[in-house]
């Protein structure tokens, strides 16, 4: 066998880290907000990465339910930050009123 867990994880998380770094860049060029926005996005999306990286190294580990518990604080604030940071972001400015 050529891949074991471990470098399946690594790879998985190469995939995710690029998909949201190039998305969150795409939608700052393309909407232009501002920095704690930019922060929030980006907390969120490491969260994301953190709690796939935390549950699947769990469940490698023979640990399901600490890879249930790593999602639910983890995974759920990660969503919550990145959703929060969409809404801040489509939120229309006073200024161009």
């Amino acid at each position: 066998m050529i891949f074991k867990g471990i470098e399946v994880l690594f790879f998985m998380l190469g995939i995710l880290s690029t998909i949201g770094t190039f998305s969150v860049v795409y939608y700052y060029k393309k909407i232009h907000f501002s920095i704690p926005v930019l922060l929030t996005i980006c907390l969120g999306v490491f969260l994301l990465v953190f709690s796939v990286a935390w549950s699947v190294s769990s469940m490698l580990e023979g640990e399901p339910r600490a890879a249930s518990m790593g999602m639910v604080v983890f995974g759920i604030p990660s969503l919550i930050l990145i959703v929060l940071g969409r809404r801040l972001a489509l939120k229309p400015s006073k200024k161009s009123k």
